[in-house]
C-alpha cells in the first residue's frame, strides 16, 4: 500500500511534482503499481499515459475548486458512478424491450444514452452494434465493435461475429473472414458462425457479375438516413435529463 503524498503512486497527485512521467514509469518498471497489468500495459502508449496526467490534474483542479479532498472526491464520484450505473441498467431493459418489438430507433437512442452514463460498460455499445445492423448502419456498427474490442476482453465471440456481418456487406470480406474464424475459435460448433462462413465461401464463389449484383443489392444506410438532424442528440438528452456535453 502507497502512503498518502507518495510521489511515485500514479493515482496519488503528488505524482504530478516529479517531472514528466517519471513517477508513473518508476511504478511500472519496478512491477508495484497498484495497476492491474492490462492497465499497465495500456499506458505504456504515451498517449495513453499523458490522458491519464491529464484526467490527474483535471480531478486536482475540481478538487481546489470544491474545496474536497481526495477521498471525499473519490467518495462522491463512487455514488454518482453507482447512481449512473443504476439509471443504465434500468433503460437497458427498456432498450432490449424495444429491440424486441422491432423498433429499432428507440433501442439505438436507448442504449445510446446507456453508454453516455455508463462509458466503461461494454455491453451497451455491443448492444448497439447489433441494433445497427438490422437499421443498416453498417459502418457504425463495425466501427462500434471495433471500438469494444478495445474497451476490454468482453464477449469476444459475439463482437467478432457482429463485425464480421457489418464487414461483409461493407465488402471488407478478407476482414469479415477473419472476424467469422475468431468468433469459431472463440465459440467452437456455433450454428450462426458456422453459416456465415459459409455464406462468405458462397460469395468467394460467384463470378464479378455476381458479386457485383451481390454487393449493389446490399441496404447500407449513414446516421443522417435514420435520424433527423439533431433527434439522436435530442432524444439521448430526453433519456438523460441533461445534455450530452454535461
Amino acid at each position: 500500500m502507497f502512503k498518502p503524498g507518495d510521489k511515485l503512486n500514479p493515482y496519488d497527485p503528488a505524482s504530478l511534482d516529479l517531472p514528466g512521467d517519471e513517477g508513473v514509469f518508476k511504478r511500472l518498471e519496478a512491477g508495484t503499481s497498484p495497476m492491474t497489468a492490462e492497465l499497465a500495459d495500456m499506458l505504456k502508449d504515451p498517449a495513453n499515459l499523458n490522458a491519464l496526467m491529464q484526467m490527474m490534474k483535471a480531478d486536482a483542479a475540481e478538487r481546489e475548486r470544491t474545496g474536497e479532498t481526495a477521498m471525499e472526491q473519490m467518495a462522491r464520484e463512487k455514488r454518482e458512478w453507482a447512481e449512473a450505473d443504476a439509471k443504465s441498467a434500468k433503460l437497458k431493459l427498456q432498450g432490449n424491450e424495444a429491440f424486441k418489438e422491432g423498433d429499432y430507433k428507440t433501442a439505438f437512442v436507448i442504449y445510446s444514452a446507456c453508454m453516455s452514463l455508463s462509458p466503461q460498460e461494454p455491453l451497451y455499445p455491443l448492444n448497439r452494434v447489433a441494433v445497427a445492423l438490422k437499421l443498416n448502419l453498417y459502418t457504425v456498427a463495425a466501427e462500434q465493435a471495433s471500438k469494444v474490442m478495445r474497451m476490454a476482453v468482453f464477449n469476444r465471440a459475439k463482437t467478432h461475429f457482429r463485425r464480421g456481418q457489418a464487414r461483409c456487406v461493407l465488402v471488407e470480406w478478407k476482414e469479415a473472414e477473419d472476424d467469422f474464424t475468431r468468433a469459431l475459435a472463440l465459440q467452437p460448433g456455433d450454428p450462426s458462425v458456422l453459416q456465415q462462413i459459409a455464406e462468405m465461401k458462397r460469395l468467394r464463389g460467384l463470378s464479378s457479375e455476381e458479386q457485383a449484383a451481390w454487393i449493389s443489392a446490399q441496404p447500407r444506410r449513414a446516421l443522417s438516413d435514420v435520424f433527423e438532424p439533431g433527434e439522436l442528440e435530442r432524444r439521448t438528452e430526453e433519456l438523460l435529463g441533461r445534455s450530452l456535453d454535461s
